[in-house]
C-alpha cells in the first residue's frame, strides 16, 4: 500500500490538502468521493518527492520538522518500539497520531521507502533538513545493535534539551532587544514629534536657550530632516555586514572576537561545548564510533574557530592521541570539558563523563543567561531612562528661565 498526497474541493468549495493510503491513485480518488470530496490532485509521495530532484536524479526534500516537533516524534516512536511494535507499523502510528500535514508527508514517504526495503537510518537521510547527522549515525547504531527503542529515548532526551537550550539562549537575546527598540522608539518621538513643537514655543519668547537645549534642537532639526536616509542607510548597514559575515575570512575574524571578549567569551564556550560534549554523549552512548560522533558534532557548533579546533582535534584522535589533550591543545575549550573527557577515557565511561560535562556546562550557561538577563534589562531601563531624562530637562529648562524671568 503506498502513500498519496492529495488536493480536493469540499462541499463548501475550500481546497483542503492532507496525505492518505491506497493501493492506487483510482482508488485514493474513489475514497475521496465518498468522503464528499471533489479530487484535484492525486500523487504519491514518491513521485511528489521525485518532482524535486536535483540535476542527478536524486530526490531532493527540504521539508525542515522543528526541534519541538521532532522531539514529540521521535518521544512516540521509543515508545512504540519499545511496547514491541515493527519499524513500519511505529511509522504507521506515528502517521494517524501526527496532526500536521507536514509530519505526515514526512513520515509517509519514509514508511513508504522502508515498505520497499531501505533501513530507516537510509529513509531519514532522504531529509536532512528535518532529520540532523546525529539522528541518522545513531539511529543506524541502534540498527545494528539491535537497541534502536534506547537510541530513540536518548535522542528525545537530546531534542528535548536542545530546545530547552535555545529557548534560554533565545531568552537571553529577545528580552534585551524588546527593550532596546521600546526605548529607542520613546526617544524618536520625543525628538522628532514632541521636540519641534516645544521649539515654536520658545522661539516667540525670543529667550536665550541653554546650551543643552540648543544640541537637543539640533538633533531633532537633523532626524526630521535626514531621519529617514539614517534609518535606510542602517537597513542597508545591517544587511551588508550580514553578507559580510557569511564569507569564511570576516565570520572567522568575528567569531574569534567573540572568543577574546570578556562576558562573551564564557557564554559562546558553554553553549557551544555543551551542544558538543551533549551530542557526543548520545552518540558514543548509540554505538557510534567515535572519530564519526566528533565529526557529526561539528554540525552543531556555531562558532567558526570551535569547529576548526574540533576537526583538529579529531584528525589527531584518528592518529591515535587521546581526546582529551586534542581538545585541549586548541585552548578554546573550557578546562572543565577537557578534564571530563580525559577521565571518562582513563575511566573507560567517556559516554557517562561527557553526559555529565554537558549537564555542567549548561547550568553555568543557565547561571550565566540569568545574571545576564538580570542585570542587562536594568541596565539598558537605566541608559535609557536617563537619555529621556535629558531630553525632557533640555525641554523644561527654558521654561524655567522663563518663570524666573516672570517672577523677577
Amino acid at each position: 500500500m503506498a502513500t498519496f498526497e492529495y488536493q480536493a474541493l469540499n462541499a463548501k468549495g475550500k481546497t483542503v490538502k492532507g496525505v492518505t493510503s491506497g493501493d492506487h491513485a483510482k482508488q485514493v480518488r474513489s475514497e475521496l468521493r465518498a468522503q464528499g470530496l471533489i479530487p484535484l490532485d492525486v500523487k504519491s509521495i514518491s513521485e511528489s518527492a521525485a518532482s524535486k530532484s536535483d540535476k542527478k536524479g536524486k530526490p531532493s526534500r527540504r521539508t525542515k520538522i522543528s526541534v519541538n516537533d521532532l522531539s514529540i516524534l521521535t518521544r512516540q516512536m521509543a515508545t512504540l518500539l519499545e511496547s514491541g511494535m515493527t519499524v513500519e507499523e511505529t511509522l504507521s502510528a506515528v502517521i494517524k497520531q501526527s496532526e500536521g500535514n507536514k509530519i505526515k508527508t514526512v513520515m509517509s514517504d519514509i514508511r513508504s521507502m522502508v515498505t520497499e526495503g531501505y533501513s530507516l537510518s537510509d529513509a531519514i537521510a532522504h531529509y536532512p533538513n528535518s532529520f540532523p547527522e546525529i539522528y541518522r549515525a545513531s539511529i543506524s547504531a541502534g540498527e545494528q545493535s539491535g537497541t534502536m527503542d534506547s537510541v530513540l529515548e536518548r535522542l528525545a532526551d537530546y531534542l528535548e534539551d536542545t530546545h530547552a537550550m535555545q529557548q534560554k539562549v533565545t531568552q537571553a537575546i529577545v528580552y534585551p532587544i524588546f527593550l532596546f527598540f521600546v526605548c529607542s522608539a520613546i526617544l524618536v518621538v520625543l525628538i522628532v514629534v514632541v521636540v519641534p513643537k516645544i521649539v515654536g514655543v520658545y522661539e516667540d519668547t525670543n529667550q536665550e536657550l541653554p546650551g543643552l537645549t540648543k544640541i537637543v534642537i539640533k538633533l531633532s532639526e537633523f532626524m526630521v530632516n535626514y531621519g529617514v536616509m539614517v534609518g535606510i542607510g542602517i537597513v542597508l548597514l545591517i544587511f551588508g555586514l550580514r553578507a559580510l559575515f557569511r564569507k569564511e575570512k570576516p565570520r572567522l575574524w568575528l567569531h574569534r572576537l567573540y572568543l577574546k571578549t570578556a562576558g562573551i567569551r564564557k557564554m559562546v564556550q558553554n553553549v557551544d561545548s555543551a551542544r558538543m560534549s551533549r551530542t557526543l554523549s548520545i552518540m558514543v552512548g548509540s554505538g557510534v564510533p567515535i572519530l564519526s560522533s566528533m565529526r557529526a558534532s561539528e554540525g552543531v557548533m556555531t562558532n567558526r574557530v570551535l569547529q576548526l579546533d574540533l576537526q583538529k582535534a579529531t584528525e589527531e584522535v584518528s592518529q591515535g592521541v587521546s581526546i582529551g589533550r586534542a581538545l585541549d591543545r586548541g585552548g578554546n575549550f573550557p578546562p572543565l570539558l577537557v578534564h571530563m573527557v580525559t577521565s571518562g577515557e582513563n575511566s573507560g565511561r567517556l559516554g557517562h563523563m561527557l553526559e555529565k560535562a554537558a549537564t555542567a556546562t549548561e547550568n553555568e550557561m543557565q547561571t550565566r543567561i540569568t545574571m545576564m538577563v538580570s542585570l542587562l534589562g536594568p541596565m539598558m531601563i537605566l541608559v535609557m531612562g536617563s537619555m529621556v531624562l535629558t531630553i525632557i530637562l533640555a525641554i523644561l529648562m527654558p521654561m524655567f528661565q522663563l518663570n524666573e524671568m516672570i517672577n523677577f
